[in-house]
């Protein structure tokens, strides 16, 4: 495992170099190493490149903190987007009755925390009391909460003019301060170093992580230990779903000020990314997050300036993935496979 670990980066240019010569082939013969060092020099060698990637690190990490308590045991959580979106239509229709201090600001984020939550344990009810499948229920949410969205800024939180489909913008004193000047990264960033260190001790140290552990490698050996699968279940949907509910608030509450259609387009399915390239390791999350943002920031200038299609960014995000993950399991089936044998046999024995 500890080879397989120190090959991660390895593993990580190699899919970036496979992606360039996708994109190379895609674009009808162009050179995989300009698009490559156009990407490279935008992200990494531009204070805007970086700015940019930095700030959409910040929900990228809160939302893959999320999936990685989720997958950890072993419930696929597909519907981050929608717990995204009931998260930010809670804070923003509260909004006018906190106050407005800093109180506000909290009240803001815990109640995008308790829509997420909420959203989630809709599917987490569904799973634990139905046995209903939670990747159809994830995503079939999240349909509802897109369809609810486009209603909602186009009927009963529409702005005064009644011209543009988005909601009027919250008080500025619920707004989160922006961290330095000239710039647009906002205090969502401590918000997310936060997150980090709670569910990092929560996972690796604490009673919850263990569980989380047990029924992830076992139900059986679970139910052995007194605990329920199905109810570990829900508590996860609902713990994952209030990361991500958190994430829209900070989104809102640091960016855009109000709700709007596609205000964080795709981050749902961007944070199962980010949670599988770090291992499910939620101190490896925010490191995943900042080098998929760098790769968005590259892209996005490329395909700004015309060199590519906005398609092709989700396209060479998903190949990334794929030849990681094929990688992953090629070197676990390689190297790793004798030596975690003996432990499989001693939990079966046991």
């Amino acid at each position: 495992m500890t080879g397989t670990a120190l090959r991660m980066p390895a593993l990580l240019v190699i899919g970036f170099l496979v992606a360039m010569v996708i994109a190379a082939i895609l674009l009808a013969g162009a050179d995989p190493a300009s698009v490559a060092y156009g990407i490279i020099e935008r992200a990494l060698f531009t204070r805007a490149g970086l700015l940019e990637a930095l700030l959409r690190a910040i929900p990228l990490t809160i939302m893959g903190l999320g999936i990685a308590i989720a997958f950890k045991a072993r419930i696929f959580n597909i519907g981050m987007d929608g717990q995204l979106i009931a998260g930010s239509v809670l804070a923003v229709v509260a909004a006018p009755l906190l106050p407005g201090n800093i109180a506000g600001i909290v009240f803001f984020l815990a109640l995008g925390f308790l829509g997420g939550a909420v959203w989630g344990g809709i599917a987490g009810v569904i799973k634990a009391r139905f046995g209903g499948n939670e990747i159809i229920a994830t995503i079939m949410l999240n349909y509802v909460a897109v369809q609810l969205l486009s209603w909602l800024v186009r009927g009963p939180l529409q702005e005064k003019m009644k011209i543009i489909p988005r909601s009027d913008a919250i008080d500025q004193a619920l707004r989160l301060p922006v961290l330095f000047d000239g710039t647009r990264i906002h205090a969502g960033l401590i918000v997310a170093i936060l997150a980090v260190a709670i569910v990092a001790l929560v996972m690796l140290r604490g009673r919850f992580g263990y569980r989380l552990a047990v029924v992830g490698a076992n139900d059986h050996a679970a139910r052995y230990a007194g605990i329920s699968p199905a109810w570990m279940a829900a508590a996860v949907l609902i713990l994952s779903g209030a990361l991500a509910g958190l994430a829209g608030a900070v989104e809102v509450a640091g960016l855009y000020g109000r709700l709007q259609e596609g205000f964080a387009p795709g981050f749902g399915i961007a944070a199962i990314a980010v949670a599988l390239v770090a291992r499910l390791n939620p101190l490896l999350v925010p490191v995943s997050a900042f080098g998929f943002s760098l790769l968005y920031s590259g892209l996005g200038a490329l395909a700004r300036n015309g060199v590519v299609p906005f398609p092709l960014i989700n396209i060479l995000e998903g190949a990334i993935i794929l030849v990681f993950l094929a990688a992953t399991v090629a070197l676990r089936h390689g190297g790793g496979q004798t030596r975690e044998a003996p432990e499989s046999g001693a939990r079966a024995d046991g």
